[in-house]
């Protein structure tokens, strides 16, 4: 008789520990393996009218300075055997920062800022009130600079520029840093941005024609457009002035906030690559508004790929065409926080020509939708309850209260199953 009301205690603790765990956590398991399980998954491309002859961007019209919209292309399914929506780490794409030690050390071959309308040569003059160059390192750190115009070549090794205090540049013709090489970009301060797209040339707050790195810093960048002009982009990597160049971009980390706005039929651009675009981590924040045009955040020409970061896109385009995240290849999404919005006549937060890849820790997603908060299911405190759900919100959370309340009762069946076995023996 002791023998079984000890089992049957035993038994009573097990059932309250099987308690323990979430509900809500089997439900998030659920999810993934249910969205594993889909027959189809749609790959949203975009689906309006046929884009503009002089904006398309193709291998024969790259000489063009605008940055093309992807061309008309109707809904197209993936069977099962093609499923997009499994595990998505085997294309993991993380791009690093650029080591120098890799290339034979070499200084830039052309270094100048631009401030007061005055043309400073930084490699004559290497120290300035606000500025300083090291010739070995091929670095420039600016501190509380202002100016207009900040132009590089560096073709050998990666420039490097480091921001100490607030530094601003502002021009109204082309962008206000153009860098024909590699760069790297860190630092504890602040580079304002500010540029001006033109008939002739594409415009905004920084362009390298190469790969660009960004390990730290903060970025407050602006591109305009207006009639007749090129491409407004607040962020770009490679060109196509007169041959495409690829170029790479990569936040590993630092605060971007960029804003692109184009009156005319060009568009705005809020960060692009003409090769891949990377984010494994950092926070940023686009607003892109190209009324009658094409309005896009974050886009490339390559694969378009988050690994980590916080990062909030919004694109409005009223008559035209808006896109949170857009890639002429694919948009794969690894990790992060993403919340997309778009507004307009054609509105949607993920537009891919290559398709999508969203991992299993998202839930199911909802790829036509406008509006996107895409948070990981993986366990996590958040600041509220979340639900479950595709749009806008995907997360689950076990609130506090369901925990406490079981761990009390299990507390509470310890000592029940002990006073039992402590009468049994005094029987």
């Amino acid at each position: 008789m002791k023998r079984i009301s000890k089992f049957l205690s035993l038994l009573m603790v097990a059932s309250m520990l099987s308690m323990l765990i979430p509900v809500s956590a089997l439900a998030a398991g659920e999810a993934v393996n249910e969205q594993a399980a889909a027959s189809e998954l749609g790959l949203v491309l975009v689906t309006t009218e046929t884009a503009d002859t002089e904006t398309a961007l193709t291998a024969e019209t790259a000489n063009s300075n605008e940055i093309a919209p992807l061309p008309a292309v109707a809904e197209i399914t993936a069977s099962a055997d093609n499923n997009l929506e499994t595990n998505v780490d085997s294309e993991q794409l993380v791009i690093s920062t650029i080591e120098p030690e890799t290339f034979e050390t070499a200084a830039a071959t052309y270094l100048c800022l631009t401030q007061n309308g005055v043309i400073i040569d930084v490699l004559a003059t290497n120290t300035g009130s606000d500025y300083a160059f090291d010739a070995v390192t091929n670095e420039l750190t600016l501190n509380n600079f202002m100016g207009e115009k900040l132009n590089v070549k560096s073709t050998t090794v990666p420039f490097k520029l480091v921001l100490l205090g607030t530094n601003i540049i502002k021009t109204d013709n082309g962008f206000a840093v153009k860098v024909e090489g590699d760069m790297n970009a860190s630092g504890t301060g602040a580079l304002i941005a500010e540029g001006h797209a033109t008939p002739d040339i594409m415009g905004g707050g920084i362009n390298v024609v190469g790969n660009l790195v960004i390990d730290s810093g903060t970025y407050d960048v602006a591109a305009v457009g207006y009639e007749s002009s090129s491409s407004a982009v607040g962020i770009l990597a490679g060109d196509n002035a007169e041959v495409m160049t690829m170029g790479n971009l990569t936040i590993n980390d630092g605060n971007i906030d960029v804003t692109a706005y184009n009156s005319d039929y060009a568009g705005a651009f809020g960060l692009f690559a003409f090769g891949d675009l990377v984010v494994n981590g950092g926070n940023i924040k686009a607003f892109t508004d190209s009324p009658t045009s094409y309005s896009r955040g974050i886009g490339a020409y390559d694969k378009l790929v988050f690994n980590g970061g916080y990062t909030v896109v919004e694109s409005i385009a009223d008559h035209g065409d808006a896109g949170a995240l857009f890639s002429y290849n694919k948009i794969i999404i690894n990790n992060g926080i993403l919340d997309l919005c778009t507004s307009g006549a054609v509105a949607k937060a993920l537009v891919a020509e290559g398709g999508i890849d969203i991992s299993g820790i998202y839930g199911d997603v909802d790829r036509d939708a406008a509006c996107l908060y895409l948070e990981p299911l993986s366990a996590q405190t958040f600041k509220k309850q979340h639900a479950s759900s595709a749009n806008p919100k995907t997360g689950v959370d076990t609130s506090a209260s369901e925990a406490a309340v079981a761990g009390a009762a299990l507390i509470m069946l310890i000592g029940l199953a002990v006073a039992v076995g402590k009468r049994e023996a005094q029987a």
